[in-house]
């Protein structure tokens, strides 16, 4: 009956596919021991090459000892390669901050993916059941999971991760151990209450099932499918949200805050998730919300014109008015630069990486302006020399052309949307006190090209 029910599994999911490597993560429990029996069953059938993937957490040196060497024994008596991996989860833990139970599983997938990148890819086989969906569900419940967490575990993950027994219950996997004499151990920390999922299992479930509800167990599970389905559409809206309204740059992605705003909250959120996970590299958030998620959402929330956000995994959040870019690194710290120009001449800006390209050259009333942003023609007279260029300071002020009186700069940066973060990239041209140009906006009323000039100054920023 049992290998009838991971049959249907693995065709409805599309679990394996013909002469699919598979890393089988065998803890020497039940349920790893009796998916090993399953998969080694399917062997001929779909061709597969099994790789036992057996760990040591250090937690418990005596046990695993002996559950090594089962698992070792196994792995001989069925030829397959058998690959074992041994680690300190409580240094891991305490380096990390993370649960021990947190710790443990970072650890295991840590190791599967090596030996993923070891043989040449694969899918790696772990031997989750209906039961393990049971807690899973509670716990992220417990947490204040969305929808995304309250769907539980998937019988396949990003075509790698597969969990053939995620829809037999624990029972069931005892009996065909049973009846099949296939050798297995009791971890004995699953005994100890003092972890959450334990005393669910040992405690709460049997309360529910013994005082309220016989089946909470089948509803709980009846729940998560719903929820999967409705995940899945959520999830298929975002990714189409997502290719419409992002731009790939270099080293990140960028949106419009307009576009952004414009969505559902929902979506918003499933929104804010596909880019983390793009930007790192297509890891998942199933196994728990992600902070910077939360981060994220709540900032754009309560927008203002700028800000910047530093997130985990090295990535940066930066809106710009209506552009938001998030990246693989938080923008470079333009310290103060000040240099003299000379005239004619070329200089370069080390700091900011442009160089500046100064020129006099004779000027009449039939001259023409050059159109570029980055080439200010200036009236040569009203300049005082040596002429210097440099970045912003707090309390700059100029006379943009047309104006009748000064300005703070900060005013004028304001006023065209300039971010605060590129404004120390933004050369000043510097004439005696004046700032005679803001280079790729707007020169000074006091120097500006009128009737009476006759010789200008052409300045551009290569």
């Amino acid at each position: 009956m049992l290998v009838e029910q991971v049959r249907r599994a693995i065709d409805r999911y599309r679990l394996l596919e013909r002469g699919d490597r598979v890393i089988v993560g065998v803890s020497a429990g039940v349920d790893s021991m009796v998916l090993l029996h399953l998969l080694n069953g399917f062997r001929q059938e779909f061709e597969l090459s099994l790789i036992i993937a057996h760990i040591h957490h250090g937690l418990r040196p005596v046990e695993s000892e002996r559950e090594a060497e089962l698992v070792q024994q196994v792995s001989v008596r069925l030829g397959l390669p058998f690959e074992y991996g041994t680690f300190n989860v409580k240094e891991f833990k305490e380096a990390g901050g993370f649960s021990l139970q947190d710790a443990a599983r970072k650890v295991r997938f840590q190791f599967f993916h090596r030996l993923l990148k070891k043989y040449g890819g694969g899918k790696i086989a772990l031997g989750h059941h209906a039961d393990d969906q049971v807690e899973t569900v509670l716990l992220r419940l417990f947490r204040g999971s969305g929808l995304k967490g309250l769907k539980g575990m998937l019988p396949i993950r990003e075509n790698r991760v597969i969990r053939p027994l995620l829809d037999v219950w624990k029972e069931e996997i005892e009996a065909f151990a049973r009846e099949n004499a296939i050798p297995y151990l009791i971890d004995s920390s699953n005994l100890k209450k003092e972890y959450l999922r334990n005393r669910l299992r040992l405690n709460l479930i049997p309360l529910i099932e013994q005082e309220f509800q016989p089946g909470f167990r089948r509803a709980v599970v009846r729940t998560s499918i719903l929820l999967r389905e409705e995940n899945n559409f959520i999830e298929k809206e975002a990714g189409e949200v997502y290719q419409k309204i992002t731009r790939e740059e270099e080293n990140g992605v960028a949106f419009k805050f307009s576009s952004y705003s414009s969505l559902h909250q929902a979506i918003q959120w499933r929104f804010i998730q596909k880019m983390l996970e793009k930007m790192d590299g297509g890891s998942t958030m199933d196994d728990g919300e992600w902070s910077d998620a939360n981060l994220i959402y709540r900032r754009l929330d309560r927008p203002s014109a700028s800000f910047f956000l530093e997130l985990s995994h090295g990535l940066c959040l930066e809106k710009r008015y209506d552009m938001i870019l998030l990246r693989k690194e938080r923008p470079k710290t333009i310290p103060p630069f000040e240099v003299e120009l000379p005239i004619p001449g070329r200089t370069y800006i080390q700091e900011i990486g442009r160089e500046v390209v100064t020129e006099e050259r004779g000027w009449d009333k039939s001259g023409r302006l050059d159109d570029s942003p980055n080439v200010a023609l200036i009236d040569y007279q009203s300049l005082r020399f040596p002429l210097r260029i440099r970045n912003f300071r707090p309390g700059d002020r100029f006379q943009p052309m047309g104006t009748g009186g000064t300005q703070k700069l900060k005013e004028f940066f304001i006023d065209h949307k300039i971010p605060k973060f590129e404004r120390e990239y933004i050369p000043l041209l510097i004439s005696g006190e004046i700032i005679a140009w803001v280079a790729g906006y707007r020169i000074d009323e006091r120097v500006k090209i009128t009737p009476n000039t006759r010789r200008v100054l052409r300045v551009e920023i290569l």
